[in-house]
């Protein structure tokens, strides 16, 4: 490629910070030690730490979304939107700024301290040989949008991008290579001759010679959720995020994946890992930073971090019964929902519903949907005593009934779809043997010898078309049983016999296909297994359990709701619970869409999950006006319940250590120890696990020290 021109950054330094109306976000985080951590973000939000990310101070860099950095020893590099750049030579005291021309500047990444490279938006590359202080821009003859970058020497590296660009350098070119997508290529890492892209629509690509040629590894996400990150380690084990919060690893090249469990119920954009052990995640659409010291085994928000849940309404009906979701075969974000006679659309993963048509037989949709072949043909079950099937071929304006009337169960779902073959429908009605259809409902045959009472519900797991799950049982006449096939309904062993009436909810994981949960009413909690029911395990005692999914992202994440408001959502595979409350009753549905957006089907209608994600940072830049002399102001509100303030002032880069102390002088608590700008800064100290009484906070810098009294009143 020839050199367009060459320019010299004019260095201004530009440091005015604000510690208020910070926007929620990050998108790129970095650490090359385990203990400097730099997390940037939106709106030209930073949070670093000394300390591995235990505990964050909170600054600004300008007012654009910043979207990476880079740590080598002690520089820092910084890029983001509209061409800004920043970077700082003594590990963040100082800055310098410049703009890099009019794109968006979306990776940086540096070799050594003296030769790294730029991508961005429109086919955008820059390449500095001195540490940042020159730029020089390539012709990559691209106008695609250039997402991530990874150098492994002064002559190799590999670039992704946009539509499925993939560019390999080789020293003197960057040369484009053929993928085998068109779809946006999000992240990359290389080790020796082994490339990982990560893909918008829920698979990486790889290449084992180089980019010559690659295979496709499907992460067999329904919601076909974005792989926003990969780290190598070595040539058969990475990390990679994404999605509503996924973290997996594979130590085999991606041949098979370990889910790792973790808190976050949100994207995760980037993942990092300084060593085997040390690794941060973050979200582009909150503040707590994911951390974990053991390779991911255990992942933990920082200390102080609250989480709050909260339901919203999105689409009000009436005749709520059954489960009526069902996603769109075609569209990403899209879902369908049943409730009572009404057939809703939403093109965004829920939050907003449009009803797009009237089930002309029957009042109350038990079951609902759409062909995984051809969107234009709908199946629904219609009613209890008098129940129908009825289908439609022409996107919902007319409906023909294909089978009853006959009897199906009050509540639960007697209708299923095999995702493992779009055509393959299963029927259980009351009294009745398992009927099967091959024809997406048109006809109907009778299968094996068993009469099943009332059947709540039928699920058959991915991948595995002969295994079918049916739960049985009727209203206030114990037990409830769960049944299995392996043969396609020819002959079937009871699973599970509960202390309640009814099994409600079967669900098997689309990614882990060997796990399932299952629901129980009244009585019988919830049951969990890792072996299709071989083995099983009761990890819940909660009555009156009904509606249950699985995230379709991440089978860590499952979730659960009762015949009445409450929601029960777990990260873990059910080994923990958080009770929430939706605001209606009774649950007759869930669709857990990916890990980030989950749905209830109540009484009332479609309510989707909201959740807040509150962080404390020990320390902020306040302003960089420097100050004649150091000074600490008394805590802010005192009394105090459970947080309060600080303001310090430090006339010169000095070191700051801030203990927190009780009446007796015993060290409860160090809120800060590292090297701090001169400027002022704010303090914070969250009292919230201590009891009510008096405590001291002692400020102590070069050559100086002073003491604060706080009263925390619980």
């Amino acid at each position: 490629m020839k050199i367009l021109k060459s320019f010299l950054l004019a260095f201004t330094i530009s440091l005015v910070f604000s510690g208020i109306g910070f926007a929620d976000g990050f998108n790129s985080i970095y650490s090359t030690d385990g203990s400097s951590v730099w997390a940037v973000g939106n709106d030209g939000l930073i949070f670093y730490s000394n300390t591995g990310g235990a505990t964050w101070g909170m600054r600004s860099q300008g007012t654009e979304d910043l979207n990476s950095v880079f740590i080598l020893n002690q520089s820092i590099w910084i890029v983001g939107d509209n061409g800004s750049y920043f970077f700082s030579l003594n590990s963040g005291m100082d800055w310098n700024n410049a703009n890099l021309g009019s794109q968006d500047l979306n990776e940086i990444y540096f070799i050594d301290e003296n030769n790294g490279w730029i991508v961005g938006e429109s086919g955008r590359i820059l390449q500095s040989t001195d540490g940042g202080a020159n730029w020089v821009p390539y012709n990559s003859n691209l106008n695609n949008d250039l997402n991530s970058i990874k150098m492994t020497s002064t002559t190799s590296g590999v670039i992704c991008g946009s539509d499925g660009k993939v560019l390999i350098y080789n020293g003197t070119d960057w040369n484009e290579i053929t993928t085998p997508t068109t779809v946006d290529l999000l992240s990359v890492d290389k080790k020796s001759n082994t490339i990982i892209c990560t893909a918008e629509d829920g698979f990486i690509i790889k290449s084992t010679d180089n980019g010559a040629s690659w295979t496709t590894i499907d992460y067999r996400s329904l919601s076909k959720s974005e792989v926003y990150s990969v780290q190598m380690f070595d040539e058969n084990t990475f990390y990679s995020c994404g999605g509503g919060g996924f973290i997996r690893k594979s130590d085999d090249g991606g041949a098979s994946f370990t889910f790792q469990a973790n808190p976050m119920m949100a994207n995760l954009v980037d993942i990092h890992f300084s060593d085997a052990n040390n690794g941060w995640a973050v979200s582009s659409l909150n503040n707590a930073i994911l951390r974990t010291t053991d390779g991911g085994v255990n992942w933990k928000f920082p200390t102080g971090t609250t989480i709050s849940y909260t339901w919203s309404q999105k689409q009000s009906a009436s005749g709520n019964i059954g489960n009526g979701f069902c996603y769109h075969p075609f569209n990403k974000n899209g879902l369908f929902i049943a409730m009572g006679k009404k057939v809703f659309r939403s093109f965004d993963k829920g939050n907003t519903w449009q009803q797009v048509s009237t089930i002309s037989y029957g009042s109350r949709a038990h079951t609902f949907f759409v062909s995984p072949a051809d969107s234009n043909y709908w199946i629904a079950s219609m009613d209890e005593s008098s129940g129908r099937v009825v289908r439609s071929t022409n996107y919902g304006q007319t409906w023909t009934v294909t089978w009853g009337p006959g009897a199906l169960t009050n509540y639960g779902m007697p209708m299923m779809l095999d995702w493992n073959d779009p055509d393959r429908v299963y029927l259980n009605p009351d009294n009745s043997k398992l009927l099967k259809s091959t024809d997406f409902g048109l006809t109907w045959e009778s299968i094996g010898t068993k009469v099943f009472r009332s059947p709540d519900n039928i699920t058959i797991p991915y991948n595995n078309p002969d295994i079918i799950f049916s739960g049985d049982g009727v209203t206030g006449q114990p037990p409830g049983e769960l049944f299995k096939t392996t043969n396609g309904g020819l002959n079937w062993t009871l699973e599970n016999s509960v202390s309640g009436s009814e099994i409600p909810f079967t669900v098997v994981s689309n990614i882990d296909t060997t796990l399932s949960f299952h629901t129980c009413w009244s009585s019988g909690g919830i049951w969990r297994t890792n072996d299709l029911w071989e083995n099983k395990t009761q990890v819940a005692t909660t009555t009156s359990a009904w509606a249950a999914d699985i995230a379709k992202d991440d089978p860590t994440a499952f979730a659960y709701g009762v015949y009445g408001s409450s929601v029960y959502i777990s990260t873990d595979r059910g080994e923990t619970f958080k009770q929430t409350s939706v605001g209606s009753s009774p649950e007759a549905g869930m669709y857990f869409f990916d890990k980030a957006n989950l749905l209830s089907q109540k009484g009332g209608g479609v309510y989707k999950l909201n959740i807040t994600y509150s962080v404390i940072t020990n320390s902020s830049v306040i302003s960089t006006s420097v100050p004649e002399d150091f000074s600490v102001s008394q805590n802010y509100p005192n009394p105090f319940n459970p947080v309060t303030k600080f303001k310090v002032s430090i006339p010169a880069n000095s070191n700051l250590k801030v203990i927190v102390f009780d009446v007796l002088g015993r060290q409860l608590e160090v809120l800060v120890d590292k090297l701090m700008p001169a400027g002022t800064h704010e303090i914070t100290f969250d009292g919230g696990s201590y009891q009510s009484g008096v405590y001291f906070c002692k400020f102590i810098t070069d050559g100086f020290s002073e003491t604060r009294k706080m009263m925390l009143l619980k």
